[in-house]
């Protein structure tokens, strides 16, 4: 199976203080990936300043861009201007194979999970240092991407988006309820 699994996905607020820097378990033990993420997701901050990049959205459209390829890192990024959330996801370059569908897809479900998170009413917000958010966050792609590596699961899309976790997967609905 040709499931797209991120290196590394940032979360940063609209004051650009971090929300999350989350790494999958499989490299979080690897102190000097850990460092090199952190870094690859405060380098994209300047991206989002620069005036080389129109961060134009439509309603229902957050452009999603290739910020940067570096040590075998694909770097993206999207604005999401009303919030001022910035979602920076890291990809392995020699497995991404520059598929737009499958990032979009990525980026899709980070959003998802983030909004869901966020707008959980069962949530203290009187919690203002994000603990317990980041601890939710962390939980939620925890479960997303251990779902992403399930052998048997199958989806039923065409070819050019083999492998990725579609809207009508019933896991993926469960896990951002």
């Amino acid at each position: 199976m040709d499931n797209i699994v991120p290196s590394f996905v940032a979360l940063i607020a609209d004051d650009n203080k971090p929300i999350l820097v989350y790494v999958p378990h499989n490299e979080a033990e690897d102190v000097n990936k850990v460092l090199q993420y952190n870094t690859f997701a405060n380098i994209a901050l300047d991206y989002f300043d620069s005036q080389l990049f129109q961060w134009s959205t439509l309603e229902n459209h957050f452009a999603i861009k290739s910020l940067f390829d570096v040590e075998g890192v694909s770097v993206y990024g999207m604005l999401i201007k009303p919030t001022g959330l910035k979602i920076i996801i890291g990809f392995d370059t020699l497995k991404l194979k520059s598929d737009e569908k499958k990032v979009n897809s990525v980026f899709e479900m980070v959003k998802r999970i983030y909004i869901r998170v966020k707008c959980n009413p069962l949530m203290d917000a009187a919690d203002l240092s994000n603990d317990k958010l980041v601890e939710n966050l962390e939980s939620k792609f925890d479960q997303w991407l251990s779902t992403c590596h399930l052998p048997k699961k199958t989806t039923t899309v065409e070819d050019d988006t083999k492998g990725v976790v579609m809207e009508g997967d019933q896991s993926q609905t469960e896990l951002v309820k």
